[in-house]
């Protein structure tokens, strides 16, 4: 008990108005050294044992004005049995808490996949983010279906249209993911190459694009012949 508990509350009130403090010091001294052995043999003192540790014989005395208890030569303090008795509940359900959470953290650990096992999901994983990346079509791939698509036009549209044409919608930027037409919430290519020759005939408009070596260069044409 001493070093689970080793020590026990004390009221100061309790004491200074109890019926200890009508007797000399020395009486006091014997009780309160009394309550010290008795709450460090858990209760268990006997009144032979309890004089010969003491060195008196004065705990009679205690025990006739109802401080101390005696039965069949075992001694009693109720106060401090009533905290021995608390301190065992507590004790029990801090041990029965114990218990619960060992039990859990051993399913935990039981459930809990082998590390080889996390290695592999983790390798997993990687070959799947790499198969994801290898489905992203590059921008120059989808540059070229977009001319693709826009040949079927050739017929209809004069080569320098569709140039400028395509040179305006596949526009994009060094760090862009998208071109210029893939922004767009909608985009019909027959559509958006109708109005493109409406505007160039009736406002002269052409690419709108500032750079225009796009459709100037024979590197940048495309082969809309």
């Amino acid at each position: 008990m001493s070093r689970e508990l080793p020590y026990f509350k004390f009221f100061s009130s309790e004491w200074l108005n109890g019926d200890i403090t009508l007797e000399d010091y020395e009486l006091q001294g014997v009780f309160i050294n009394l309550c010290a052995y008795y709450w460090h043999k858990e209760g268990l003192v006997e009144l032979v044992q309890s004089g010969k540790k003491l060195r008196t014989e004065r705990v009679n005395e205690l025990i006739k004005i109802g401080l101390v208890k005696e039965n069949e030569g075992n001694l009693t303090i109720d106060f401090l049995d009533e905290q021995l008795s608390e301190f065992s509940v507590r004790k029990k359900q801090l041990s029965d808490a114990g218990k619960k959470g060992a039990a859990r953290k051993k399913k935990l650990a039981e459930n809990k996949p082998p590390l080889s096992q996390n290695l592999t999901t983790l390798k997993q994983l990687d070959k799947e983010k790499e198969k994801d990346k290898s489905k992203i079509i590059s921008i120059e791939v989808r540059k070229t279906a977009f001319k693709k698509s826009l040949s079927k036009h050739k017929e209809n549209n004069e080569s320098k249209t569709l140039n400028d044409f395509f040179s305006y919608w596949t526009e994009h930027g060094d760090s862009d993911k998208k071109m210029r037409f893939e922004k767009q919430t909608s985009f019909s290519i027959g559509r958006r190459l109708g109005t493109w020759k409406t505007n160039e005939k009736n406002y002269g408009f052409k690419s709108n694009i500032k750079d225009n070596r796009a459709t100037t260069t024979k590197a940048g044409r495309q082969d809309f012949e």
